[in-house]
């Protein structure tokens, strides 16, 4: 009797989201109308939390940016923590990148419904210290790599913190990259961070996510190694931050 091992691929769902520490701007006018909510804790944020609790749930892995980790401005509470107990996840891990005092503590967080190991903080260079990444390995069924990372602003730096991730990433690994770029699809510091580690983009500047009521800018994005097959990517229309989420169906 002969015997065929068949490969059974494993459904994958993805979500990357800069959640803007649950203040949920809505216009250009409210960063300066809501400015309080960037010092403040208030009830509205705790509705927000929940609301983006809602939107991440569904998927296997949520990578979110812009977290605040404990600050005055989240009632002295972690926002993972908070989302945690509202959601589907049972698993977390976080790093943060600035502190402000005793009012904000800025970070990245990836939640998964597997455990995670072989979690690392990375500490993105630049001209100004407050940038990050973090990797964790999922233990899914099948182990992959998750990398969720938040870049500067400025083209340079950008440039400095793709090649430092690229230099980081699990090499011969099935990979996923993602979190806010603050650049494009096609712009240099992404084309460059594919090329280096042999990835494949799944966006494109047609999917804009920022500002979340009229969006014009791609800056969110999700990155893929060979190991994956694409079933499809999507900006989803949640309005509970000034950026919108990106969310993926992968094969694995």
């Amino acid at each position: 009797m002969f015997r065929l091992d068949v490969k059974i691929a494993m459904p994958l769902k993805l979500i990357t989201y800069n959640i803007q520490a649950a203040i949920g701007t809505k216009a250009y006018s409210q960063y300066v109308t809501q400015a309080r909510l960037q010092l403040f804790h208030s009830k509205s944020k705790m509705k927000t939390l929940q609301n983006i609790s809602g939107v991440i749930s569904n998927y296997d892995v949520a990578c979110l940016q812009e977290v605040d980790l404990g600050g005055r401005r989240s009632g002295f509470k972690s926002q993972v923590d908070e989302i945690l107990l509202s959601s589907d996840y049972g698993f977390a891990s976080v790093q943060e990148n600035r502190k402000v005092g005793n009012i904000s503590r800025h970070g990245n967080a990836i939640l998964s419904k597997y455990p995670q190991s072989d979690i690392c903080d990375l500490k993105l260079p630049g001209k100004r210290a407050g940038r990050g990444a973090i990797l964790a390995k999922i233990e899914a069924p099948k182990p992959f790599y998750v990398l969720n990372v938040h870049l500067s602003l400025g083209r340079a730096d950008q440039i400095m913190q793709v090649e430092y991730l690229a230099e980081h990433a699990p090499k011969d690994q099935p990979v996923i990259i993602t979190g806010d770029f603050n650049c494009g699809a096609s712009s240099l510091p992404l084309s460059a961070l594919a090329s280096l580690l042999e990835m494949k983009r799944l966006t494109t500047p047609a999917d804009k996510t920022y500002p979340s009521w009229n969006p014009r800018k791609d800056l969110d994005h999700i990155l893929v190694s060979k190991h994956f097959s694409v079933q499809d990517i999507a900006v989803e229309r949640a309005g509970y931050s000034d950026h919108l989420p990106v969310t993926s169906r992968l094969l694995y």
